[in-house]
């Protein structure tokens, strides 16, 4: 859900594979990746207008010069922006040997309407090509569902909207992901909270209200499962995403 901290993971996830492959591109829907232009990690590069026209070609170069790149998007709505979107896709897996992390994919790869075939080949085919991808959503009810169901790994936190949790599909209760919910039955062992048991994923705040971190499932196609806490998460570069300011009740 919003605010659970998914940039914050996704980036952790982004910085530890960077070394890994030859080419990386992060489609940035906010700008919120910055940090790992500025801890040396990529090179930044602002999709507008103007970048809106270039050619599959013209990013494959891009890419194969840069080898790691935050693009970020400027002035482009959502639909223009699964255009682009598609090209840069279709060019990274031309290269080979490439990781293509699509922050806010519910716009990128959505249910409703046609989704471009080199977005959902890069989720069905890309790793036969050598192309990986980590889809990175607050939305998994809008998510193409080709998409979802082609992870080989899955990181997920707390989802309030009932929508988003019929879209997970655990060998655990999924109640584990419902914030509205005090205990979770049937929580395998491995699963539950150290310090209280079987309880849904939480948030945690410092005594100013600041967000200091969330729990997650971690999930693969091997059968491994694991409750993770990003209070101990390290990384090397700075995350700049938003928390929002709350909304003050007027008769508090």
């Amino acid at each position: 859900m919003s605010g659970h901290g998914k940039s914050f993971v996704g980036q952790s996830i982004i910085e530890r594979n960077i070394p890994e492959f030859e080419h990386v591109a992060v489609l940035d829907f906010k700008d919120e990746y910055r940090g790992l232009v500025k801890a040396g990690f990529a090179s930044h590069f602002i999709v507008g207008p103007r970048e809106a026209s270039w050619s599959v070609k013209m990013w494959e170069s891009f890419i194969a010069e840069n080898g790691a790149v935050v693009l970020a998007r400027y002035n482009l709505p959502p639909e223009e922006w699964r255009t682009v979107c598609a090209r840069i896709i279709k060019a990274a897996r031309r290269l080979g040997d490439s990781l293509t992390a699509i922050d806010e994919a519910h716009f990128v790869a959505p249910q409703t309407g046609k989704v471009p075939d080199a977005i959902e080949g890069l989720a069905t085919t890309g790793r036969g090509e050598g192309a990986s991808s980590l889809w990175i959503t607050q939305r998994l009810a809008k998510l193409e569902k080709t998409v979802v169901s082609q992870c080989d790994e899955t990181v997920l936190g707390a989802f309030k909207a009932k929508q988003d949790r019929n879209q997970i599909e655990a060998e655990y209760p999924v109640d584990v992901h419902n914030p509205s919910v005090s205990r979770v039955p049937s929580l395998p062992e491995e699963l539950h909270a150290p310090d209280a048991g079987p309880v849904p994923l939480r948030q945690f705040e410092d005594d100013a209200g600041h967000i200091i971190g969330s729990e997650w499932i971690f999930a693969n196609t091997a059968g491994e499962m694991d409750r993770w806490d990003t209070r101990g998460l390290e990384m090397e570069s700075t995350h700049y995403g938003p928390e929002g300011n709350p909304i003050h009740d007027p008769n508090l």
